[in-house]
């Protein structure tokens, strides 16, 4: 029986298990339209994207007239509309570890109630020992989120990867100690994420073959 290489895997939510970029995308623009501005293109969106998230609303909003806590309370209201579901291959993937031992955590800047309704929806709740997240738009910091879980676990951080879609997971994994992989199907573009120099996969099956090699 092939061994998993990792005993933990810790899993960004937005953009790695759930496939939300187009959702993403389109609540963007619809808090553009609501102002009377143009949309974005899927090129802008991917130029524009950096961490924090204000990053990214910086290159369309002056942050001064038009501060986070209002888009956070749009973004939050307008992003259920759109439809999101699990990534293709992500449920086995979940089971194949968790079956395999493999302790698995959630990391993220979502809302806790917005992960725990997907989660739910797809019947996937308990593969995960926690789900860590900040709890509003501003995101807080992942590396101290996963930091303090990692350290309340019995293994060192070389037997854990963080696996997600940008350069925020990236930056985490690097300041954890653990190994990350990056997944070419989220919310950052291919090219940066090939930048880092980490392993970058394109769906599933090349995800599941890489923790299993």
């Amino acid at each position: 029986m092939t061994k998993p290489r990792y005993r933990a895997v810790i899993w960004d939510w937005n953009g790695t298990l759930i496939d939300d970029f187009q959702a993403s995308l389109m609540t963007s623009n619809e808090i553009l339209r609501r102002r009377g501005m143009a949309p974005i293109t899927r090129e802008q969106y991917y130029s524009f994207m950096g961490y924090p998230i204000s990053k990214f609303w910086e290159n369309l909003f002056d942050l001064e007239v038009t501060p986070m806590t209002e888009i956070g309370r749009d973004y939050y209201d307008i992003y259920p509309s759109f439809d999101s579901t699990l990534c293709d291959g992500a449920e086995d993937l979940l089971r194949r570890l968790g079956d395999a031992g493999v302790c698995q955590a959630i990391l993220s800047s979502a809302h806790r109630d917005l992960i725990d309704e997907k989660m739910a929806e797809a019947g996937i709740a308990q593969y995960f020992d926690a789900v860590l997240t900040a709890g509003d738009l501003l995101a807080g910091s992942k590396t101290e989120r996963g930091a303090a879980w990692l350290g309340s676990k019995p293994f060192p951080p070389r037997d854990v990867v963080v696996i997600g879609d940008t350069l925020n997971d990236f930056d985490a994994a690097r300041e954890m100690g653990t190994d990350c992989i990056l997944c070419a199907f989220g919310h950052q573009s291919e090219a940066d994420l090939l930048a880092c120099g980490v392993p970058v996969v394109r769906e599933f099956r090349e995800l599941g073959e890489y923790l299993f090699k």
